[in-house]
């Protein structure tokens, strides 16, 4: 499967075969090494030892034997259960995830209290989702939990992120979008902003008038911290093993670049 990683762990037939054999082998020996000892027990008491006795002294050993196999699938079958269980749970909250950022797509009137609601609210998800991923050890289970999380984000997250744009902020919040000459639709055309690659170029964009504008200051100290935030969903090491199976990586100036400029002006 794609987004299932190979395990070291994970045993291949012929390891099956073999420790079938080897485990037989072992019971063999074991066998034979209580009849040995028997039989220099009945040598030494001078006691016949009839086959009906070697039979129940097999018989207690095979009866103790079935009983530790018993408690060994018992709780084989325990961490099975219990791996499904983390896996639904896993599941439910990416659905849930992508269900907050759908709604918060719709809202079209957004203002800084609602970015900042969504934000902390995914934050939390993001969360309790990471607590119960690394629980998860299963390969499958996580392979379909990987799935169902980077759906979540590029068809989901990414497109509420890209909703976020400083220009409909300042509409929203009815914003002056001019300052002591500085025009807010200049800077879409300026060089220092038209030399940056295509796919960053909102971001330097948010960052200039975040700069520039004096209002923009006011906004940055509005917004709660999103460093949380970033590192449930766009840091390279946590969102590691997520992306396994897919050849991009996640950036946070790309996908959220109002989001990533008031992050770095909350730097300054």
């Amino acid at each position: 499967m794609l987004f299932e990683k190979s395990s070291k762990n994970k045993k291949k037939r012929y390891e099956y075969v073999f420790d079938f054999f080897a485990y037989g082998y072992i019971a063999l020996i074991f066998i034979l090494l209580f009849s040995i000892a028997l039989t220099s027990v009945a040598s030494i008491t001078g006691d016949e030892i009839k086959g009906v006795d070697i039979l129940n002294s097999l018989a207690q050993i095979a009866t103790a034997l079935a009983f530790v196999f018993a408690v060994f699938q018992y709780r084989k079958n325990s961490d099975k259960e219990r791996q499904n269980i983390i896996a639904a749970e896993a599941k439910l909250l990416t659905t849930r995830m992508a269900e907050v950022a759908d709604k918060a797509r719709e809202n079209q009137r957004y203002t800084i209290e609602d970015i900042n609601s969504f934000t902390i609210l995914m934050s939390n998800l993001g969360c309790d989702f990471m607590a119960i991923y690394e629980a998860l050890t299963d390969d499958i289970h996580k392979a379909m939990v990987r799935m169902r999380w980077q759906d979540m984000h590029y068809n989901h997250l990414s497109k509420t992120l890209r909703h976020y744009t400083i220009d409909k902020l300042f509409e929203n919040e009815g914003l002056e979008k001019n300052f002591k000459g500085y025009s807010f639709y200049n800077s879409r055309i300026d060089s220092s902003i038209q030399s940056k690659d295509k796919v960053f170029q909102e971001y330097f964009f948010s960052l200039k008038v975040l700069n520039e504008m004096r209002i923009g200051d006011e906004i940055v100290s509005k917004v709660e911290s999103l460093s949380s935030f970033e590192s449930y969903y766009f840091d390279n090491e946590t969102t590691n093993d997520l992306m396994y199976g897919l050849l991009s990586r996640l950036n946070f100036k790309v996908s959220a670049p109002f989001l990533a400029a008031i992050k770095e002006k909350k730097k300054e």
